[in-house]
């Protein structure tokens, strides 16, 4: 009837009895919701909020009954402000453990940045820290000579190469180990473009891995305090490259290298509004002193970078036009010609003294190595040293040393079995590599190799940090192909082992037919010697017999006693005398 009267045709039932008002589901629904939220109303206000033991409306600390209610409140509030001070101080460790990640960051970028500068301004100044430059344009001018096309796009090795040459130890050009992630930050590119980067220097034969970057163990991560060890490279020395093919390349090293740090310095500028953005944030104030460093390091910079490219054009041009790179340190020759390598001299120049400063030296004392000349004596030279030993024109030289065979194979199992046997990874490439072949032959593989020593040491463990590992390798070695097992394949160690085995079982066996056989010689002897004498004591044995037999005993014992013979025991006697007991 409600949704006629609105004007809706709707069916609808008498639900509360006959004489009930006919209702559709909809106005049901409604009415008895309408009446439930009226009782519920009249229900709570009917309830009476006094305490039911002191009859207060509010709680009170001095009733048992709802001051009970009341500390139950305290307490939680207690606990909310308690969870609060604890997300409040861990909040603040965080913001300083962030802010000290900001500071080494800008301490590793800046350190980075008088690196490029060092470099920059000692090659300008012909000083030994600017090597990098050299070996930079020693790839430059390997990728030159190897790209066919100039097309395509711009590649990032340069960049990424010249993070190698400058991280590498600018005396010898050894271990480079920028890490991949930090690779990839200063070169502005991402990480699989550094590998690809390292790749490609490999395959040119400028950089040589010697270890491979891999994830720590939890006790070298506990000690170390890092995650992941480095790639760490070696890279060509100069002395072995072109220095004519590289000197047109080194101005386009030294705008590289500019722009590499033209880059750093933006790097760095990001890392210090960091650390200011953190200071401001912690509520410190920016110390004067650094903010005075960082105003002389870029100063120095762009000093740098203005003495770059305004002596780049010179530079080439010297380059070109010399041949030198640094003038030769007044070394004698007696020295390693590791003292003149550090620009790409090949040996060290002939030196000359005047002839005013008398000095004596080793050199007055040794073979000379250039062959005697005609109208020159021992005693007195024009000009230059005296030497009394020169060296004949027909003198031999000693013939270089062979590589040994196993070169070709052993490093790359090496490489590999450092990988799985990671106690192996502080040791030198070379002398894991000389082990190996020293005991294997071309046919083994690291899996091979650690499945067959497992097996022969009969559930024995490998040591995880021998204290010397490349003695440790071989003694393993020895254990694993010396043995009665014959290996998989073939093996050096194992056929050495063999040999020796036979040889002293073939030595053994000849000892004991060498004395059988002198004992026969012997006995041959006697008989030969006895045959041809006299034969006097066959004789009286006989005779000594033939009395015996006729019974004529006393016959027999004159004979027995003129020839000597030992006395015979006589039934009765008892036993020999033995030997004294102790």
């Amino acid at each position: 009837m409600p949704c006629a009267a609105a004007g809706v045709d709707r069916q609808g039932l008498p639900r509360d009895g006959a004489d009930s008002v006919a209702l559709c589901m909809s106005c049901w629904r409604g009415r008895s919701a309408r009446e439930y939220r009226r009782l519920v109303a009249e229900a709570v206000d009917d309830v009476d909020t006094a305490c039911a033991a002191c009859g207060d409306p509010e709680p009170s600390p001095a009733c048992w009954l709802c001051g009970y209610s009341w500390l139950v409140e305290q307490r939680a509030r207690f606990e909310q402000d308690q969870a609060a001070e604890a997300a409040a101080v861990d909040a603040r460790f965080a913001l300083l453990a962030e802010r000290a990640e900001a500071d080494a960051r800008v301490a590793e970028l800046t350190g980075w940045v008088q690196r490029l500068r060092t470099t920059v301004e000692s090659y300008a100044a012909g000083g030994p820290q600017g090597r990098a430059v050299e070996l930079f344009a020693e790839l430059l001018a390997r990728e030159a000579a190897a790209r066919a096309s100039r097309r395509g796009r711009p590649s990032r090795l340069a960049r990424v190469a010249a993070v190698l040459a400058v991280d590498a130890d600018y005396r010898t050009g050894r271990r480079s180990l920028p890490g991949r992630d930090r690779s990839a930050q200063l070169a502005g590119c991402t990480t699989r473009t550094v590998t690809d980067c390292w790749a490609r220097a490999e395959a040119l034969g400028w950089a040589v891995r010697t270890r491979h970057g891999r994830r720590l163990s939890m006790a070298e991560r506990t000690e170390l305090g890092r995650y992941n060890d480095r790639a760490e490279f070696d890279l060509l020395p100069l002395h072995r490259g072109d220095p004519a093919a590289r000197a047109p390349y080194v101005p386009v090293a030294l705008l590289v290298l500019d722009d590499l740090l033209q880059h750093a310095l933006e790097l760095l500028a990001e890392a210090e509004d960091d650390v200011d953005a953190l200071i401001a944030r912690t509520g410190a104030v920016v110390d004067h002193a650094g903010m005075v460093r960082r105003a002389q390091l870029r100063q120095a910079v762009a000093t740098a970078r203005d003495t770059v490219l305004a002596d780049v054009e010179a530079i080439a041009a010297r380059q070109i036009e010399t041949g030198n790179f640094f003038p030769p340190r007044s070394a004698s020759q007696g020295e390693y010609l590791s003292s003149c390598l550090s620009r790409g001299f090949s040996s060290t120049p002939r030196l000359s003294y005047s002839g005013r400063v008398a000095r004596t030296s080793r050199r007055e004392e040794r073979a000379s190595r250039s062959p005697a000349e005609s109208g020159r004596a021992s005693a007195g030279c024009d000009g230059s040293h005296c030497l009394r030993r020169p060296r004949t024109r027909h003198a031999t030289c000693r013939p270089p040393r062979r590589a040994p065979e196993w070169r070709g194979w052993a490093y790359d199992l090496a490489r590999a079995l450092i990988l799985r046997w990671t106690w192996l990874a502080d040791t030198s490439l070379p002398r894991v590599a000389a082990t190996l072949g020293a005991a294997l032959s071309r046919d083994w593989t690291a899996e091979t190799l650690d499945s067959w020593v497992r097996r022969t040491r009969g559930g024995r463990g490998l040591l995880d940090a021998p204290d010397h590992p490349c003695g440790y390798l071989k003694r393993v070695l020895d254990e694993a192909f010396t043995g009665d097992l014959a290996p998989p394949l073939p093996a050096r160690r194992h056929a050495e082992h063999r040999r020796r085995v036979a040889t002293e079982a073939a030595g053994t066996a000849a000892g004991g037919l060498a004395t059988a056989r002198a004992g026969w010689d012997d006995r041959d002897e006697a008989a030969r010697a006895e045959r041809a004498g006299p034969g006097e004591g066959r004789r009286r044995a006989l005779a000594a017999a033939g009395a015996a037999a006729r019974g004529d005993h006393a016959a027999a014992r004159a004979i027995a006693a003129a020839e000597d013979w030992p006395e015979v025991a006589q039934p009765g006697g008892g036993l020999p005398p033995g030997p004294a007991k102790t």
